[in-house]
């Protein structure tokens, strides 16, 4: 067992703005197949290698008034919100495993809170690379998925070893994960064969699967539902801003993405109100 301070919450959103700098670059050089773990960060428009000290997560950014220091052209916004969010989801689940900003001294994390804890972190890094992604090429990357759904079932197996539950319920870990990730691959095979593949592609069959298997049933529902909700509200608001029209394609995976989080971070909160307010009068 391992005595954790709860203060280590600040110390994993500057680790998770270290993983959101390489994330950043991987989602750039997925698209222009360059070499991603040997080839240092450089600008994308004049191709000049980025010093160390203009390479430091948001506050190069905000020091460089977001442009490269050698041709002046300015840097994505994407990178330094792709930083952000990681390091506030790393931050987050600290704070879901650790026990809070300072409500207890410490927290003892056995063993298989610290591997249930890795999984959720490897998992927020190649959601934030697969939303990005999607949102700037309109594409999910193989390379993040399919090893994911392999270390997915490879964590729901390990969980399905550490409890009592017999592998042909649905409340079995592996069992409910894979029977999720079928529902909501086959959903969205069915969207594509309906709509002759306009309202939906391949990568987001893929990336329903890997759903499925991350949150297990029934909370693959709850995925959808957030999903196709949050989906509508923002393609009604970019149609009212006149960003969009009705017949645009607007990315899916980011939506799919936001989905997911809310059940893994939200998952008991909604269930809790949902029982409550079911349960009204009674």
């Amino acid at each position: 067992m391992f005595h954790v301070p709860c203060s280590m919450v600040s110390i994993f959103f500057l680790i998770g703005l270290i993983v959101g700098s390489f994330l950043g670059a991987v989602n750039y050089r997925l698209k222009t197949a360059e070499d991603i773990v040997w080839k240092r960060s450089h600008c994308p428009k004049c191709k000049e290698k980025i010093k160390w000290y203009d390479n430091v997560p948001l506050l190069s950014f905000v020091i460089l008034w977001g442009q490269c220091r050698e041709c002046k052209e300015k840097i994505s916004w994407k990178y330094p919100a792709i930083e952000f969010l990681t390091g506030f989801l790393f931050a987050a689940v600290a704070f879901k495993f650790l026990g809070g900003w300072g409500f207890s001294p410490e927290r003892i994390l056995t063993g298989g809170d610290m591997i249930e804890m890795s999984f959720w972190l490897f998992t927020v890094s190649y959601l934030i690379l697969i939303f990005f992604h999607d949102l700037d090429f309109m594409l999910i990357p193989d390379a993040a998925v399919y090893p994911a759904i392999v270390i997915t079932f490879v964590y729901q197996y390990w969980k399905y070893l550490q409890g009592p539950l017999g592998i042909a319920t649905l409340k079995a870990p592996v069992t409910g994960a894979l029977f999720a990730a079928l529902v909501a691959a086959l959903f969205f095979f069915f969207l594509i064969w309906v709509s002759g593949g306009k309202w939906i592609g391949g990568g987001d069959v893929k990336l329903g699967f890997l759903a499925g298997a991350v949150v297990g049933w029934p909370k693959i529902l709850l995925v959808l539902f957030f999903a196709y909700m949050i989906g509508a509200i923002v393609s009604l608001f970019l149609i009212a801003m006149k960003k969009k029209t009705w017949k645009s394609q607007i990315p899916f995976g980011p939506f799919l993405v936001s989905g997911i989080l809310i059940v893994m971070f939200f998952s008991g909160h909604i269930q809790f109100w949902a029982n409550r307010y079911l349960n009204m009068g009674y």
